[in-house]
Order: C-alpha cells, then sequence, then structure tokens
C-alpha cells in the first residue's frame, strides 16, 4: 500500500520560509517505511512560489494598517498571499501520486482552512479516498476537524506508532480494529467517535530516523548552506498559559540518547551535505547538563564550530546559566533566540512564566559578550496587560544589544490563555482563522487593536536603528550617537517628510535613506510615516508621503518613558544611541515649507 502525507500551503501576510521544513512529516513517513508501508511526502510549501490573493472579508479591518507599496523599512506588512503550490498543482500533485491514503498534517489553527481545502480536493479526485488529519491544530480542536464532511480520520497525539496500525488496518479493511488505536478519531453512520486523549510514545529513542530522502534536502537553507531540524527531545513540563504544546507532545520531558543524536547528525553531513542544524524540542535545555553533554559530544565529533546550531524555537532563559551559554558558544551556536515575553513581573507569574527578568538579563549579558547574535521575544497584548507594561518590556529590549522580536498575542485553542478570552467574551468572532499574530485579534479593556498596531510599529523603528547602529558603528570600543549623526545621509533634504506632500530626487532613496528620513519624522513630530513610488523616470523619481494608522497617545507614552534611555546595537553591541528629552523639535530639523 502507499501512503501520501501532504504539508498544505498557506495563505498569510508574510511567511517565515526557513521555519517550514516539515519535520513532523519525515517523522511519520520514516515509521511508516519501517512498518512494510510505501510513502511519499508532498511538502506544498517546498517551492519559491508565492501570489498576491484577495484578503478574506474577515480580515478586512487590516487594509488600513497593511498598505501595499509602502518602501519603509520598518513598515508592518503589505499583501495578503499564498504561499505554496497553487490549488490545481496540488490536486494535480494528489492524483498523480495514486495513494491510497491520504495524510494531511494540520499544525497551527490559524490555517486549518487550508488542511481542509486539501481534503476537500482529494474528495474531489476520488471520494473513496480515506483522508486523516493530525497535528497541533486537531489536538486543539478535534470535533471541529472530524465534523468535517471530507474528514474521515483524525489521530491525536504522536503518530509514529499509530498511523501505520490505522494504514494497515485501512488497506486490509479491519475496520472494526480502528476503535481500538489510541488518539484515532473516526465516524460512524454520521456519529462522531473523538478519543479522549492521543498517543504519547515515552521512548522516543524508539523511532527511525526523520526520512530525510523523501524531501529536496537543498530547498532548505540558511543562507547558502544547507539546514536541518533535529529534535532531541519532547514534551515541556512548564504551564505557560498561552502554550499549546502540551495538547501534542504532553508535559512529560522525553528524551533521545546522545550517541542516537551524533548519529543522526553524522547521517545528515555524510548523505545530505548539511551544515546546519536547528534544534526544534519544546524545551532544549530544560535538563541543562544533558544539554551540555549533547554539546560536549558535539564539539568531540565535529570539533569547536564545526558545525553552525540553532535553536530557532527559542529558548526559555530560566533553563540556561552562563557557563551553558558558554558551552553553546564554542559547540557552534552562532544566535541565541531567547522569549522574554514580558518583563513585567506580576504578569510573568500570571501567564505561569518561569525564570525571572533579572536572570534573563545576566544571560543576555553573557550571550553578548561572547558575540552571539540574539533575537528576545515580546508577546504583546496578553490578557490583563497593560500599556504601561508593555512600554516598559519594549523598552528593556531596546536597552540590551538584542533584536526585539514582538509577537501579538492569540488565543488558541486548548489553552488556558484561550479559556479566558471565552469567558471574558473578548473573542468577537467565532471564526478560528483569526488567530493569529498578523490579525491583532484580541482586544482587550486595557488597550485597543489600534494601540498593538503602534506598540508593533515602534518595535520595528527600534530594531531599524538597532540595524542603523551596527551598520555605522566601528569595531573597537564603545561609541555613542545622537539622533542627527545616526540618521544623516547627503541625498536626504534638511527637512521633513510632510504627510500627503510629493518628493522628486534625482536618483531612487536606498532602504537606509527611506528609513533614516521617516526616522527623523517620528522624533521630531511623534508620527509614523509610510513612503511610495509615485513615478519612476531618469533623475526624476517622485515618492509620495503619508501617515500611517498609528495611536498619537501609545507614541507620546513611548517617548516620555523612553527619553534619556539607551537604544543598543545588536552585532555591535557596544554602539549606543541615547534618546533626548520629550521637547519638540528634538531633530532640530526644520519642516518643509
Amino acid at each position: 500500500m502507499k501512503l501520501l502525507l501532504i504539508q498544505p500551503p498557506v495563505a498569510d501576510f508574510y511567511q517565515t520560509t526557513m521555519r517550514t521544513l516539515p519535520v513532523g512529516l519525515l517523522y511519520l513517513a520514516a515509521s511508516l517505511r519501517s512498518n512494510g508501508i510505501s510513502v511519499e511526502i508532498l511538502d506544498c510549501q517546498a517551492t519559491e512560489e508565492k501570489r498576491v490573493i484577495e484578503t478574506p472579508a474577515e480580515f478586512a479591518y487590516l487594509k488600513s494598517y497593511y498598505r501595499s507599496g509602502n518602501l519603509s523599512p520598518f513598515k508592518l506588512y503589505g499583501h495578503y498571499r499564498h504561499y505554496g503550490l497553487w490549488w490545481d498543482e496540488v490536486r494535480a500533485r494528489i492524483h498523480a501520486a495514486n495513494a491510497d491514503v491520504i495524510g494531511i498534517s494540520s499544525l497551527f489553527t490559524p490555517f486549518y482552512r487550508e488542511a481542509l481545502r486539501v481534503a476537500a480536493l482529494v474528495k474531489e479526485i476520488d471520494p473513496a479516498k480515506p483522508v486523516i488529519i493530525g497535528g497541533a491544530h486537531v489536538n486543539a480542536c478535534p470535533q471541529q476537524v472530524l465534523s468535517d464532511p471530507n474528514v474521515d480520520f483524525i489521530l491525536l497525539g504522536e503518530g509514529e506508532r499509530t498511523l501505520p496500525e490505522l494504514a494497515a488496518a485501512l488497506y486490509e479493511n479491519r475496520l472494526r480494529d480502528i476503535e481500538t488505536i489510541c488518539g484515532v478519531g473516526y465516524k460512524t453512520r454520521g456519529r462522531l467517535h473523538v478519543p479522549e486523549h492521543g498517543d504519547l510514545i515515552e521512548d522516543i529513542e524508539t523511532l527511525p530516523l526523520p526520512a530525510r530522502d523523501l524531501i529536496e534536502a537543498s530547498r532548505y537553507r540558511l543562507g547558502r548552506k544547507r539546514l536541518t531540524m533535529i529534535v532531541t527531545s519532547r514534551g515541556c513540563p512548564y504551564h505557560c498559559t498561552f502554550c499549546s504544546i502540551f495538547l501534542t507532545a504532553g508535559r512529560q520531558f522525553r528524551v533521545r540518547s546522545i550517541n542516537s543524536i551524533i548519529d543522526e547528525m553524522k547521517i545528515c553531513r555524510a548523505q545530505f551535505g548539511i551544515e546546519v542544524f536547528d534544534f526544534e524540542d519544546d524545551n532544549f535545555s530544560f535538563d541543562q547538563k544533558r544539554a551540555a553533554d549533547i554539546l560536549a559530544a558535539i564539539r568531540e565529533e565535529f570539533g569547536e564550530g564545526g558545525v553552525e546550531l540553532h535553536a530557532m524555537n527559542g529558548i526559555s532563559a530560566a533553563n540556561l546559566s552562563e557557563s551553558l551559554v558558554e558551552e553553546m558558544k564554542r559547540s557552534g551556536f552562532r544566535t541565541l533566540n531567547l522569549a522574554l515575553v514580558t518583563s513585567d513581573k506580576q504578569r510573568q507569574r500570571e501567564i505561569k512564566r518561569p525564570g525571572s527578568t533579572p536572570h534573563f538579563d545576566l544571560i543576555v549579558a553573557r550571550g553578548a559578550a561572547l558575540g552571539l547574535e540574539m533575537v528576545n521575544y515580546l508577546i504583546l497584548g496578553l490578557p490583563e496587560a497593560t500599556l504601561e507594561e508593555m512600554i516598559a518590556s519594549i523598552i528593556h529590549l531596546m536597552e540590551r544589544p538584542v533584536l526585539i522580536g514582538p509577537s501579538v498575542f492569540y488565543a488558541t485553542p486548548g489553552t488556558e490563555s484561550f479559556a479566558q478570552c471565552v469567558a471574558a467574551g473578548l473573542l468577537t468572532s467565532p471564526e478560528l482563522a483569526l488567530q493569529r499574530s498578523t490579525a491583532f485579534p484580541v482586544e482587550m479593556p486595557n488597550f485597543s487593536r489600534m494601540d498593538l498596531v503602534t506598540l508593533f510599529r515602534i518595535c520595528r523603528l527600534l530594531n531599524f536603528i538597532k540595524a542603523r547602529l551596527d551598520a555605522q558603528a566601528s569595531e573597537d570600543g564603545e561609541e555613542e550617537f545622537d539622533l542627527a549623526q545616526l540618521f544623516s545621509s547627503p541625498q536626504l533634504p534638511d527637512f521633513l517628510p510632510q504627510a500627503g506632500e510629493q518628493y522628486t530626487f534625482t536618483q531612487k532613496l536606498t532602504e537606509a535613506e527611506i528609513g533614516n528620513w521617516l526616522a527623523r519624522a517620528f522624533f521630531h513630530d511623534e508620527t509614523f510615516l509610510g513612503l511610495r513610488l509615485l513615478r519612476r523616470a531618469p533623475q526624476n523619481i517622485v515618492y509620495e508621503v503619508y501617515e500611517e494608522e498609528f495611536s498619537p497617545r501609545v507614541v507620546g507614552l513611548f517617548l516620555e518613558e523612553a527619553q534619556h534611555k539607551k537604544i543598543c546595537g545588536v552585532k555591535q553591541a557596544r554602539a549606543f544611541l541615547r534618546l533626548p528629552a520629550k521637547v519638540s523639535g528634538i531633530m532640530l530639523a526644520a519642516a518643509a515649507p
């Protein structure tokens, strides 16, 4: 028999391509093959193909925030796009595979509709073809998925043991055996049978290695280097109120042996030319001694810095020590992705977030001293949060040598935060596809959607400034810049851009020049401006400036709290700009006549 596993395309305002490798499907494929089942993977996102599509009606309120053609380097988003193979190609690939059973991944709730559309395509080709759907969204909303007329079975929990069992039972027509398989949901005469829980594999050491030969290894890169994801453990014992990983992987921390991890890395290098490994664990450093032992084994096998390592899924600073960060650097880590979430002590307790801000700062300081480039993640819009504490969290990261990674809170079904939002009547639409960061879906009594949009814009602006500091700073010693110095550019006029005006230049402005000009306007006029190309001819390039949607109150609060504080570079950790007092005309530039 043959089973086709599908990662569907997605539709959103952006996509992080390097994070699309379907490692879960590769594990499933390996388990199917070890049970004598032929398998093929259709990764609909393994392509550069993307196209602008009409923004769905439920996202219409975002159009004023996401204006296409904006050339500002600290803009938000633009077009709504379909990322991956177009639907007619997906249908053709499914038909050509001629598989007996179809398995579809539905990892993220915002994209559940794409998974169900793939199921519908399968049924268009052959209504009798069994369709199985699994993934994180299915674990969060099993009844919703199983009730779809194009879905025959759902699979909860981890599927490496149960999917081969289900596939074999279907192929051999042992339908009565299906109800005994852990985590399988099915239908009988229109009645839904939803399992109470899914399968969790206690000894993940027994699992075969991911079937990487079923995908095009050269498609997944970091820069020019081939990249793969590697999973050394499963499960996270923590109870963060916004996190849903426990629905699929549980809270028991389950590990692989160090030997098997090193063997997998050696195979990846020898067979697939992989040079970059991204640890995709739910909580890689939960056991710090084990993490240190893994890193020591990597150094022993490949030498210090012999491979490039990342943990793009993020690591909790609560599970890092200064010495472990040093081990990470020696072993090949170039970056450090840390999740602060919030710097507010009370909010950390309320969302059950482990660790403390002082310890987080200690880890960041050590990472900077070691030359690690750091991204630190915030969640804007947590239930009960206030504007003041969100601004304080942004400023906290502004003052440190890190890139700010803002994510907007969305309520994931099955989490404590989702139940809290439902109880408070904060989810104004039942459409779960709205629950994504790009949709700013949840407004709270303490803040509006416009407030969150403005905070997001501020984070983008600060990251632009950090990049300018990195670009202009020298390698040696501490270096301080002022606003006028940092945003200077020979091609820019002395006056500031004004909304509603058009400006002609003899040559095209660079992204840095555009950002410099718009940043000047922000600090002088306390406004966010966008800029678009209106007309282009030789030595006659016309731009139009317009005002973005933002909250003047939030901008004022931020500038009030940020005055006299530092903005630090990222790659050049000792380069900084100290913001002056919040007074009119701090850029000392005259407005255009």
